[in-house]
């Protein structure tokens, strides 16, 4: 099928129960906006070993396809029966699934992944086109977790004092928005500051650091509080690495968070080839649903 098609939010389907908790999750986010779409989206390869005695059947093939298609069949149904007048569209197509996730992040205000692929070495290579597409994806990337439940708590969003986290602040306050909840702005602050080579800007000394960080975090958030008025925003400060600092508020907070959000690395250098560190940290060992906002900057993110 074409690929040129447009849809708001676009899912990886794979057959797997993670893909499918993905799938009914972007569904729900697609219904939060009227008269959006959604596009289920199941990308395959046949292997190819080089050799004409040794190429696979076309029988092989067509079996590949029909699985692709059942399990597009499966999902979509199950889309439907909650929510009947969602647009959907289905996608079958002979591709990498990162490239084609990638590919069609380019086209969605969202896209979005399990947290986990198919297969026996699933544990091994954990979420490897999560990762992929959660690194290069032209869009925001949510990757959600098989166990994911919907709340209605704040979004948690992930601050670093950088001008590439302004798309993830952007991002959270636009959620918070049309989800009628707050934002809670979190800087995990762990000292680079106070090394020469550094990207953050400089806290000077210990004594004033709490201040200083605390200013830094209201400064950064300012611009989005004005533009959406009606969000509320708490700021927390966490004096360590800043993913430990997002799962530890999402653990001991009383109202568990919706999303956490953070922005990606951005292209330049080897920036563009690796997700930054605390995404990474994140996909791997959140249990509510990460996403990874791509900035227009270039320079290193979260």
């Amino acid at each position: 099928m074409s690929m040129d098609r447009n849809a708001d939010v676009v899912v990886g389907v794979d057959g797997s129960s993670a893909a499918d908790a993905a799938a009914l999750w972007a569904a729900d986010e697609t219904a939060l906006r009227p008269g959006s779409s959604l596009e289920l989206l199941f990308a395959f390869q046949i292997p190819i070993v080089g050799h004409p005695e040794y190429e696979y059947p076309p029988e092989f093939a067509d079996a590949i396809r029909a699985a692709g298609n059942h399990a597009l069949d499966r999902v979509a149904a199950e889309v439907t029966e909650r929510y009947p007048d969602l647009p959907l569209q289905r996608i079958l197509t002979e591709s990498d699934a990162r490239l084609a996730l990638v590919k069609q992040s380019a086209q969605a205000r969202l896209t979005v992944v399990g947290s986990r692929g198919k297969g026996r070495l699933a544990e091994v290579l954990l979420g490897s086109v999560a990762f992929h597409v959660a690194a290069h994806g032209h869009s925001p990337v949510a990757v959600v977790p098989e166990a994911a439940h919907r709340t209605d708590g704040p979004i948690l969003v992930g601050v670093d004092g950088s001008k590439t986290s302004d798309a993830a602040l952007g991002f959270a306050f636009d959620q918070a928005a049309e989800r009628g909840t707050e934002v809670v702005a979190l800087l995990g602050w762990d000292g680079l500051g106070h090394q020469p080579t550094a990207r953050r800007p400089a806290i000077s000394g210990m004594a004033g650091a709490s201040s200083e960080v605390n200013a830094l975090l209201a400064d950064r958030c300012a611009p989005w509080i004005e533009k959406f008025p009606d969000v509320v925003c708490r700021h927390v400060v966490h004096q360590g690495r800043p993913a430990e600092g997002l799962i530890g508020y999402a653990e001991r907070a009383a109202q568990q968070p919706q999303l956490i959000v953070v922005g990606s690395r951005g292209r330049g250098g080897l920036s563009g080839l690796i997700l930054g560190s605390t995404g990474h940290t994140l996909i791997t060992h959140s249990r509510w649903p990460v996403v990874v906002v791509r900035s227009a900057t270039t320079s290193q993110g979260l």
